[in-house]
């Protein structure tokens, strides 16, 4: 944990084992990092996969919809047949793809809610083979259904949540680190629950995140203007340029007595102390109430 007077670290929340591009976009601006994955991103196994490659490349589906580059490397290099359209939501997606030899046919921009957009309503019979993480939302598959595709949906991967050592939940929540980027909504609801210092600002990769991030209570900072590392760490250095915090970090402890403090977020109902009267869906947390405020802030309890 660095001393109060030097930068305080950016901690990348990415999952493990995605987490080193981004750090060297941020080295590259001169600004400290550090990866502290709080998911694993597990793949289905073969078997688990083997018939619906079969079906794939059989011509059984009219559309592959790619949503994420795990989905893509879960799915691994299987041939798809010329009459399938393939859809990729981002740049990321669709180069991990074409890493498999799979050329995207549509690149949507950067959400599934995009992706659904995009789309024109179904012709008769078209099929969507949707591989995607066994926590995805609704919002692809019941878009497509809305539009009149049939969707047959598999799990691809499962994300399994990492608890971080107790010094790194300590220092995110006592306010040591400069920002935290966040890159899924399951990775923002678990930095919720450990709890993040109101001093500590909070970048997302999309609208996904942004929305779990407010969701959770959390202010926003700002979101990426596309789900790449490279926007990612625009997004922290404007962050960063904009100033100090306007709360500084803390340097007090949670008791022995009561470790749990440090992990709790003031989303959940069992928090044990608020982050912001009422968060904002951008810019750091205000100061405090203004001069004219009568109502008195609410307490705070010693971390």
């Amino acid at each position: 944990m660095p001393p109060l007077d030097a930068p305080r670290p950016v901690l990348v929340a990415r999952p493990a084992g995605r987490g080193a591009t981004l750090l060297a976009r941020l080295q590259e601006r001169g600004i400290p990092a550090e990866h502290q994955p709080l998911l694993r991103l597990e793949h289905a196994t073969d078997e688990e996969l083997h018939g619906i490659r079969e079906r794939l490349t059989s011509g059984a589906y009219s559309h592959l919809v790619i949503t994420s580059r795990t989905a893509a490397e879960a799915l691994g290099a299987v041939v798809v047949p010329p009459g399938t359209a393939v859809i990729a939501v981002g740049a990321g997606t669709a180069a991990a793809l074409d890493g498999f030899g799979i050329t995207a046919t549509l690149v949507a921009d950067g959400s599934g809610a995009a992706l659904v957009a995009e789309l024109p309503l179904a012709s008769p019979g078209a099929t969507v083979l949707f591989p995607a993480s066994a926590a995805a939302s609704a919002t692809v598959p019941e878009g497509l259904r809305a539009k009149g595709y049939r969707v047959h949906q598999v799990t691809a991967y499962r994300p399994q949540r990492i608890e971080p050592p107790a010094a790194v939940a300590v220092a995110l929540a006592t306010g040591h680190y400069g920002a935290i980027v966040l890159t899924s909504p399951m990775i923002a609801r678990h930095a919720a629950a450990l709890g993040v210092h109101p001093s500590t600002p909070i970048i997302s990769i999309g609208d996904p995140t942004s929305a779990a991030v407010r969701a959770a209570g959390l202010p926003l900072a700002r979101q990426a203007t596309e789900p790449t590392d490279e926007a990612l760490a625009a997004a922290v250095q404007q962050v960063l340029a904009a100033g100090p915090p306007l709360t500084g970090p803390s340097t007090a402890r949670p008791s022995a007595a009561d470790p749990s403090t440090a992990r709790q977020s003031a989303a959940e109902p069992s928090a044990a102390e608020p982050l912001a009267a009422s968060p904002t869906p951008a810019g750091p947390s205000p100061a405090g109430p203004s001069p004219a405020d009568s109502t008195p802030p609410p307490p705070k309890e010693p971390r």
